[in-house]
């Protein structure tokens, strides 16, 4: 049997995710560890965690990773749930958070995120590279920053993580599956967001479209997974 395992934040988490399509694509079991709200280093542990416990498996497994919004902050709760490795709750870098609050102030939040983010995408192209796994990944959720941001001597440090990752395994790394549902209106609700919601701005990374839900739709979860469906055949990944 083939299995493919899919990961990624809430926009993996929905019964006609970008995931689920290209597993029905490949006519393999479907496995899916996303999970609403969190991110990227959840990802990384949690794709850890399943390889070590399913090796059984791996010889017949392919993956797609859909990366979450850098500013959260993944962090691991006591729990006595035996269904699950992990139980996670997260922080919010961009948002007005009680945690930021105890940083230290010469943090530079922009760097340090981005920087984590790289790390994340080059351990879990490790990971799978020593597993002999094929896999995809894209960006669910807006990860990218202008480099122009950042200083001379803080943007070439950042590239020279950028030129160890695999981008031929990569889709679209300035962009988004998000930016890709904003730019067609492939909302989930596309109608206009309450007052209420705009004023409360709950701290979700699809809060800068004023709708109702931001989240893709049917057809903006099936038009992504075609995209990245052709771009896997045309590069022979999966």
């Amino acid at each position: 049997m083939r299995y493919h395992v899919g990961i990624g934040c809430s926009f993996g988490a929905s019964d006609h995710n970008v995931h689920k399509r290209l597993a029905e694509k490949l006519d393999a079991r479907f496995i899916n560890l996303s999970e609403p709200g969190q991110g990227n280093f959840r990802i990384y542990t949690e794709l850890l965690y399943w390889s070590a416990v399913n090796q059984e498996k791996l010889n017949n497994t392919t993956f797609s990773i859909g990366w979450s919004g850098i500013y959260r902050n993944d962090m691991i709760e006591k729990h006595g749930d035996d269904k699950n490795a992990f139980k996670w709750t997260r922080w919010r870098a961009d948002r007005d958070d009680p945690t930021n609050k105890h940083l230290p102030t010469t943090v530079d939040i922009k760097v340090d995120h981005t920087v984590r983010f790289l790390c994340h995408v080059l351990a879990t192209q490790n990971l799978l590279k020593n597993l002999k796994c094929n896999y995809i990944m894209y960006n669910g959720i807006d990860t990218y920053i202008d480099r122009y941001v950042f200083d001379t001597q803080t943007a070439l440090r950042m590239k020279i993580l950028e030129k160890q990752i695999d981008m031929s395994s990569f889709y679209g790394f300035t962009t988004s599956h998000s930016k890709f549902v904003a730019d067609n209106k492939y909302f989930l609700d596309p109608r206009p967001a309450s007052p209420l919601r705009k004023i409360t701005n709950w701290p979700t990374d699809d809060s800068q479209y004023q709708v109702v839900d931001a989240h893709p739709s049917v057809i903006g979860n099936s038009e992504w997974a075609d995209i990245l469906w052709k771009y896997c055949k045309e590069n022979q990944i999966l």
